[in-house]
């Protein structure tokens, strides 16, 4: 999963942009809805901007029945585990081989926690932007005190344990409606998720920077006219 020069160069030129200018690039190049998440994929807490490579792992609800156990030895042991198997994921990722990239877990929404404060703070140390989810994440207030970026259709206290297995890693995943291969590039701020497919990145690109600059042009005279003071998002 390593980027190319090229690859790192698109995704810069990708976060300069809005959702809304990179979703009108996808339009005027045919990609209309194709790439939009279900609007339940909403960010954990307001303000988050987020982009970067595409990284599926998909999840499966278990037929297995969990083990009564008698004392939390013999409970961490099987959390250890099923974890172990849920988790599988995490494997490549401690190979450091997915900077700049963006988890996305298919979980068909099921409301189990996969995602947490703890596992949160394991990405980032590996060089992940974020997490996207079709599914739950917990530990909500402790996530956005660490300042992490995770947009997720369910909230939820639960654990995987004893209700998801995995499915399968780097395979093609249908996340919030939208089919994501390992690759595409994963957009995400407070409207939404959008996924563009790497090889029409530059395409699109072409049209969204287009439409950001006469954005900003038309924005900066309504706030001259109207007095208002200039912000970041016209920069």
């Amino acid at each position: 999963m390593d980027l190319s020069t090229k690859d790192l160069e698109i995704l810069s030129r990708i976060r300069k942009h809005r959702l809304a200018d990179l979703s009108d690039g996808m339009d005027a190049i045919g990609l209309v809805n194709t790439g939009s998440m279900d609007s339940n994929m909403r960010p954990i807490r307001s303000g988050m901007t987020m982009a970067g490579f595409a990284y599926t792992v998909k999840l499966i609800p278990s037929q297995n029945k969990v083990k009564e156990c008698n004392d939390v030895k013999e409970y961490m042991d099987e959390l250890g585990k099923w974890c172990s198997d849920s988790y599988a994921f995490m494997d490549l990722i401690r190979k450091d081989k997915c900077k700049e990239h963006v988890i996305v877990i298919d979980m068909d929404g099921y409301p189990g926690g996969v995602w947490g404060s703890e596992i949160s703070l394991q990405i980032l140390k590996h060089g992940m932007v974020g997490a996207i989810i079709d599914g739950g994440c917990r530990d909500s207030h402790e996530c956005n005190l660490e300042g992490v970026k995770v947009w997720c259709t369910k909230r939820t206290f639960n654990h995987v344990y004893g209700r998801l297995v995995n499915g399968g890693i780097d395979i093609p995943v249908q996340c919030a409606g939208v089919t994501v291969c390992t690759g595409d590039i994963i957009c995400a701020d407070d409207d939404g998720v959008l996924v563009i497919p790497r090889e029409r990145a530059e395409e699109v690109l072409k049209f969204a920077e287009v439409i950001h600059k006469s954005d900003q042009e038309a924005r900066s005279r309504h706030y001259c006219d109207l007095g208002i003071k200039p912000d970041e998002t016209l920069l």
